[in-house]
């Protein structure tokens, strides 16, 4: 009874996704125990030893000083002399490579010969640069003498004496012997011999200090090297040596207990994963489409990438220890949820029986062996084409004699002949849909090749198609908008005078109304005629029958005078306008009467279109061998059409054509410069309008 509630109880969803978040929650509390010891012990040996007197540690740092010290003495003497030049001052030319490659590069200059006269010469003629690189080492050589000092004496508490017969390195200018002596832990290195107390652990001391010491008279310097640990320095020393075993006791136990959680959660998982309450039966999940022996690869990937990864990110310790902490349990978390759900997805595909059936390798032998059945029933064009292949490999093969070579060089010739013959059926495929209509459909082939090229082609083809079917559809539109723009603009100036003409037969000329009756028709048959004017002057403008007389035009001038001819209208608009030119005469090469009428046609443009009370900037410059005039200007308008559509006839900038222009302004202007040879730039940023005339420069 108690087996069967288990039995239920286990397969419940609500248990297994608990389980799964212990487990990972016992990784992240494990990875965390591993943190701490990572982060606050120091020396792991303390997990061995119990006492820090008893260690290697404390030996070895002894050991340490002395090799240091001795290291000091036999190549930086001490900070006087590096500072006075010693350390370089025997410097050959192989000793450095700064000196090297400037002698090297010295020679061809010079046309010399490596020998001791062109050498000697370098010293001499080369005297700065050398001084530089040897004032440069000094400064190395002196941060690498304070860096060893500074090393010394961390983590505190070492006190020492050592001294070559002339130099002398110390913190304490006692050379006394028994002042080192009196400590409990030392170092004594002198014609004596040497003394370490406590002895622990294997001699490290150097090569050097282990030779038999000897006095002046023995042509050697007398080396002597005295260390010592204060009793504060020893305190804080044991102190530290006991946290750290303390941690480690502590934190190894959780990590072990953790282990024996993640173990048995593991087995439970895999034991209950695809079992559902009363049903034996194994489900899959939607997870489980994935083929296992790439789980298994990516499951080899999750490990590798978890020790760089954990790797990469025990770097961020010099950095922030919390940010380091939250990158190494997120990471944790996320690769043992990533790790279980491949291996549960493994442990089903086992259960199932799919484990092979399932697999990418399964897969690509059965899709291949469809592929050459595909190949055997393909139809006679692919069947002729293995046969000859075959045939011919077969034969090369025989006439070159070498054996087993057309069994596997037939299979690539029959491989090589379906992948062609694919591409193809691709290609017919693609062609009966692009004879459907549809001009978006594209012929997706990879590799390169004849058939590729062909695919590309028709691609091309059927996006030609498109663009010329949507330009047609296009222009047949602005033939409509422009008959229809027409008939408006036309219509209704003609309306206006029908109806006024017979207001003046019925009311009669000598009627108090016919002055303003007379002035209405004035004004409407003077818009029919420019509109009429403006419709000729387009024709002529996009047929090319106006032939521009080029000269030398000052644009400065030129404009000068159409804003003073302009300034009636100018004070009727409100505008404060604002020239500003890169130079006080900048000249262009254009006809002045076509460039006037299209700079009238822009500024007729702002009139009707700026917003009252705004401010209207004309820029004058000169760019290389171009010369360009800006128009820049607040619309009152709302400009919601593509900048493009705006230099269409009969375009305007109100679409309710409520205004008094035309919508020709602009395609006028921009044809006029076209016959130029020059261009109009229209720009829209929200409600600013901004058309730059761009020119050559007058030579």
């Amino acid at each position: 009874m108690l087996a069967t509630k288990w039995k239920i109880y286990s397969r419940k969803i609500v248990t297994k996704f608990t389980a799964l978040i212990l487990l990972i929650i016992f990784v992240m509390v494990g990875v965390s125990s591993a943190l701490s010891i990572y982060l606050n012990v120091s020396n792991y040996e303390s997990i061995t030893v119990k006492h820090y007197m008893e260690s290697n540690t404390i030996s070895n740092e002894l050991r340490y000083a002395a090799n240091k010290l001795e290291y000091l003495l036999k190549v930086y003497k001490s900070e006087d002399y590096i500072l006075s030049g010693g350390t370089v001052r025997n410097l050959d030319i192989e000793d450095n490579w700064q000196i090297n490659n400037l002698y090297n590069n010295y020679l061809p200059e010079k046309g010399l010969e490596d020998n001791d006269y062109a050498r000697e010469l370098f010293w001499s003629e080369k005297s700065k640069e050398i001084k530089s690189i040897k004032d440069a080492l000094i400064k190395t050589d002196l941060s690498n003498f304070e860096q060893i000092i500074k090393d010394l004496h961390e983590p505190g508490g070492l006190i020492y004496y050592a001294t070559d017969g002339i130099n002398e390195i110390t913190n304490t200018n006692n050379s006394n012997s028994h002042y080192y002596e009196i400590h409990n832990v030392y170092v004594m290195i002198d014609k004596r011999g040497m003394v370490i107390r406590p002895e622990n652990g294997f001699n490290g001391f150097s090569t050097s200090l282990q030779d038999t010491f000897e006095d002046m008279e023995g042509g050697r310097k007398k080396i002597v090297i005295y260390a010592a640990i204060t009793d504060d320095g020893l305190l804080s020393r044991v102190e530290k040596w006991n946290s750290d075993r303390t941690i480690l006791i502590k934190n190894i136990a959780i990590i072990m207990l953790c282990l024996i959680a993640v173990i048995a959660l593991f087995i439970y998982l895999s034991t209950v994963t695809g079992r559902i309450t009363n049903d034996d039966e194994v489900h899959m999940y939607a997870f489980d489409r994935l083929f296992p022996d790439i789980s298994l690869l990516l499951i080899i990937g999750a490990v590798a990438l978890s020790i760089n990864g954990f790797s990469d990110v025990l770097g961020i310790r010099y950095t922030s220890e919390n940010l380091m902490k939250l990158a190494m349990l997120s990471l944790a978390a996320v690769l043992s949820a990533f790790f279980m759900a491949l291996f549960l997805s493994i442990v089903r595909h086992i259960k199932n029986g799919t484990i092979i059936k399932h697999s990418m390798i399964y897969f690509i032998l059965s899709r291949t062996g469809k592929a050459l059945i595909k190949i055997l029933t393909g139809g006679p064009l692919m069947l002729k084409s293995i046969a000859a292949i075959i045939s011919i490999i077969g034969m090369a093969f025989y006439c070159s004699k070498i054996p087993m070579l057309e069994i596997p060089l037939a299979a690539f010739a029959a491989y090589y002949v379906y992948t062609k013959v694919g591409k193809f059926q691709t290609i017919q495929e693609g062609l009966k849909i692009a004879k459907t209509g549809d001009y978006d459909y594209k012929i997706e082939l990879e590799g390169s090749g004849e058939f590729t090229q062909m695919a590309e082609d028709i691609n091309a083809m059927t996006s030609g198609m498109k663009i010329a079917v949507q330009n047609e559809v296009k222009s047949e539109r602005l033939k409509t908008e422009l008959i229809t723009n027409v008939s408006h603009d036309i219509k209704t100036p003609l309306t206006s005078i029908i109806s006024y003409v017979d207001l003046l037969k019925r009311e009669g000329l000598n009627s108090s109304n016919a002055p303003k009756y007379l002035d209405v028709l004035d004004r409407k048959s003077n818009r029919l005629k420019t509109l009429t004017e403006d419709l000729f002057e387009a024709a002529k403008a996009t047929s090319g029958s106006i032939e521009p007389k080029f000269q030398k035009v000052n644009v400065n001038a030129l404009i000068s005078q159409i804003l003073g001819e302009l300034d009636e209208k100018i004070q009727e608009a409100n505008l404060i306008f604002k020239v500003t030119s890169s130079g006080d005469r900048i000249y262009a090469k254009a006809d002045g009467r076509l460039l006037s009428r299209v700079m009238e046609n822009l500024l007729s443009n702002i009139f009707k279109y700026a917003l009252k009370e705004s401010r209207v900037y004309i820029e004058i410059s000169q760019v290389e061998k171009e010369v360009i005039i800006s128009f820049k200007n607040i619309s009152s308008y709302e400009l919601n059409m593509p900048v493009e559509e705006l230099m269409e006839r009969f375009k305007r900038g109100d679409e309710s054509r409520s205004s008094e222009g035309n919508g020709l302004g602009l395609a006028i202007a921009k044809s006029l410069m076209e016959i130029q040879g020059g261009l109009l730039v229209l720009n829209i940023d929200g409600d600013l309008f901004k058309a730059e005339i761009k020119l050559s420069k007058y030579e």
